[in-house]
């Protein structure tokens, strides 16, 4: 028996108490992961995320989630409130342009990203010109700060991957 549920049992605390401590027990031992949505598509899960076409591509907006959850990606460790690095990278336009929760239209972008009870979250808006297989990828923590000691970096996240418009459309 793990000794928080030992405890829990001669206590008049919330169960909701013993349920933090058991996931910050369980993160320092090692049980923290990162989740990246929209999920990454695809029967190996390495397909783009999202497919616009390139008509759609104009102005196309959409929200990117950060997750810190337990390896089994059961539960969100809402104990989590930091800051990872983000980057956004645009890896084969030449004429497409981000902006980030509606700042200055740009190429690749690197921003830290606020963490609230575990979640992180920010708005990708496409502009410039975008064509067909262009693509945008996200990483996060590839400078390895971690969460409590341990690796949580994801690299290329396959977020967008332009399409051609429909032909006779």
């Amino acid at each position: 028996m793990r000794f928080l549920d030992y405890l829990k049992r001669f206590t008049y605390t919330p169960n909701e108490f013993y349920d933090h401590l058991k996931g910050l027990e369980d993160a320092a031992g090692g049980d923290v992961d990162l989740v990246i949505l929209p999920a990454m598509t695809g029967e190996d899960g390495d397909g783009p995320a999202l497919e616009p076409t390139v008509t759609e591509s104009v102005g196309y907006a959409f929200d990117v989630t950060l997750q810190i959850m337990n390896k089994a990606k059961t539960k969100v460790l809402e104990w989590y409130n930091g800051t990872l690095e983000a980057k956004v990278d645009i890896t084969t336009s030449s004429s497409g342009t981000i902006a980030i929760d509606d700042g200055e239209q740009d190429g690749d972008a690197t921003f830290n990203l606020d963490f609230e009870n575990g979640v992180g979250k920010f708005t990708i808006t496409l502009g410039g010109t975008w064509a067909e297989n262009d693509t945008i990828k996200v990483t996060v923590d590839d400078s390895n700060i971690g969460i409590m000691g341990y690796k949580v970096e994801k690299n290329d996240h396959f977020l967008v991957k332009v399409k051609a418009d429909p032909a006779g459309g």
